[in-house]
């Protein structure tokens, strides 16, 4: 008969508590943390933190990097100019052979360079904490994807207590995202549909598509709109039409924006096009 033989030293972690924090309750500067029974994992959902173990010196702490403290590791965090920003964190125990290995290294915990799966977890484990018992179960099987997902951490890149967790079954955000505005470029977007439909906070898709893409979300819908407008204006297709046609407000900004694409408005830009053949 086959099955599952479980290694209890070794595998069995459970969470504890499951919280989001508003940073704004939080008193500014310096806060130290220290929890002898459970590990942390605690992930930032605003820019302008620092931390620091007792092994390193202070680092920042942006959004997108989750991080692993063992049990017993003396950590500080400090938040300055944050005024209604909110962090998550998961306390939780027992022994985990994988994750302990994450943090034994010369900074005594795990900086993990996230690429949005881990945050969106840990975010669903905390919404179904608060439903306390009730949201039990479903709390547990979303920590039980954390787990397994820390248990794939690659190598550390970079410092020895910082990895990168990417490129393992997941198309990248700023694929999926460009896929979705060149799908819909004619009709009106929004960031907040957009993170509704690609699963994710608002704050995760505009943070992350800017870290992958180097440009904002409506910087390359507005640049869509400009190339898919090409073909209509070598049909001498009147400006308003085209404009109405590609998702744009108006003829002026059409012609507006796609001077700042193409370096020339399009008339001129279709009249050296057809000069040229």
């Amino acid at each position: 008969m086959s099955g599952f033989v479980f290694d209890v030293e070794s595998r069995v972690v459970y969470p504890v508590e499951a919280r989001m924090d508003r940073l704004a309750k939080r008193p500014l500067g310096e806060l130290h943390c220290h929890s002898r029974r459970s590990w942390v994992l605690d992930y930032s959902l605003a820019d302008g933190a620092e931390c620091r173990t007792e092994f390193t010196g202070w680092m920042a702490r942006p959004t997108g990097i989750v991080h692993l403290y063992p049990p017993g590791r003396r950590y500080a965090e400090r938040y300055c100019n944050i005024s209604s920003n909110y962090c998550c964190y998961i306390k939780f125990r027992g022994e985990n052979a994988s994750l302990r290995r994450a943090v034994e290294n010369s900074g005594g915990f795990a900086r993990i360079v996230d690429d949005g799966r881990l945050a969106e977890l840990i975010k669903r484990t905390v919404r179904f904490a608060r439903q306390g018992n009730r949201g039990y179960y479903r709390c547990f099987a979303e920590f039980a994807r954390i787990v397994e997902l820390l248990e794939q951490l690659p190598p550390p890149a970079g410092a020895d207590y910082q990895y990168r967790l990417s490129g393992t079954g997941i198309e990248p955000l700023g694929r999926r995202v460009r896929a979705c505005l060149e799908r819909d470029y004619r009709k009106t977007v929004t960031i907040a549909a957009l993170a509704q439909e690609l699963d994710c906070s608002v704050s995760t898709l505009s943070h992350r598509y800017r870290a992958e893409c180097g440009e904002s979300v409506f910087d390359t819908l507005l640049r869509i709109r400009a190339e898919q407008s090409v073909p209509l204006l070598m049909k001498h297709l009147p400006l308003k039409l085209i404009a109405e046609e590609t998702g744009f407000r108006s003829e002026f900004y059409y012609s507006k924006v796609f001077k700042k694409c193409f370096g020339t408005s399009p008339v001129n830009y279709r009249k050296s096009v057809e000069a040229g053949k």
